[in-house]
């Protein structure tokens, strides 16, 4: 219990606060060697300069001695080989206002052989929404508590009563099922499987998935990996999702975010409880409809990546 809350709750935030500060020292200096440069003037006042090699220096030795403790609170864990053969898995699909591309995202799913149930969320859409998806073949359950993440933790819980094996995903298309065959078998060794489409190869080119969203996403996932070191991320905003029934009832109760930033928060809350996380490469397509999220909204993108790094830090 020491060993978790300190590696957790201590070593955690200030290696990626004594991070953020060696890269902000760094950021000064350069500025200030930049403004000397170009207008042969000192920047800041040369009284400052002690100060940002300070900044640097304790900084940098803050960043070791936390890479250096943090490997000792880390224990080393045999590879665990858990089979999912003959596990149920049911997959939990958010939707809103998708009456356009719903039918065709939930039968993508439905015929693929290892799924049993398919639940879509509806988050209060005003259009046909529900029919389409239980035309289909899901089932349909209302959320009436508006948010991306409320939409997420119903679709969790949906897909918990059924599956030994739960499936996240959202109902625009942009995900396929085939990727199921992919991620499933990570399950052997691991708590939870989540996608990452910032893998240019299976990236369809006229996905949302810009250069900003891209860069936007390795940056932040960067920053949770300083947070929970040693585990590799690459993107943060991927709903793809797939876990243990076991996993998800171990941080059910722990999920309280009900706006878009859910995603970051659900994965500390996986990893606060010593799950064993995973990423994996998927294919992402073309959102069909509107986007009610980010979308190619840069501000919009902006603001939760703001929100994203606000949980990271103080999380």
């Amino acid at each position: 219990m020491l060993k978790k809350f300190l590696k957790n709750c201590i070593l955690g935030r200030m290696g990626l606060y004594s991070f953020l500060m060696l890269f902000f020292g760094i950021a000064l200096y350069v500025l200030s060697r930049i403004y000397f440069c170009v207008l042969q003037e000192s920047f800041p006042p040369a009284i400052l300069t002690p100060l940002i090699s300070l900044i640097v220096i304790t900084s940098f030795l803050f960043v070791t001695d936390i890479i250096v403790l943090r490997n000792l609170v880390i224990t080393k864990e045999e590879i665990r080989v858990n089979p999912i053969a003959g596990k149920s898995v049911s997959v939990g699909m958010t939707a809103y206002n998708d009456e356009e591309c719903i039918g065709r995202a939930v039968a993508d799913f439905v015929k693929e052989p290892v799924v049993s149930k398919v639940t879509v969320v509806d988050n209060n859409s005003s259009d046909s929404t529900g029919a389409e998806a239980a035309a289909a073949g899901a089932v349909v359950a209302l959320e009436k508590k508006q948010g991306y993440g409320y939409a997420c933790m119903r679709a969790l819980e949906e897909a918990s009563k059924s599956g030994d094996i739960i499936v996240l995903v959202e109902g625009d298309e942009t995900f396929s099922a085939g990727d199921l065959r992919k991620l499933l078998p990570y399950l052997e060794n691991c708590d939870m499987v989540i996608g990452t489409r910032t893998t240019r190869e299976l990236n369809s080119p006229d996905s949302q998935m810009d250069w900003l969203m891209v860069l936007g996403n390795i940056l932040v996932a960067k920053l949770m990996q300083i947070r929970f070191w040693g585990i590799r991320f690459t993107d943060m905003g991927c709903t793809y999702r797939v876990m243990r029934k076991d996993a998800y009832e171990k941080i059910k109760s722990k999920l309280t975010v009900g706006k878009i930033h859910f995603l970051p928060h659900m994965l500390i809350q996986a990893l606060k409880s010593e799950l064993k996380v995973i990423e994996v490469p998927i294919t992402f397509r073309k959102r069909a409809g509107k986007s009610k999220g980010v979308g190619n909204k840069k501000l919009t993108a902006i603001v939760v990546g703001i929100r994203m790094i606000l949980l990271i830090l103080f999380s």
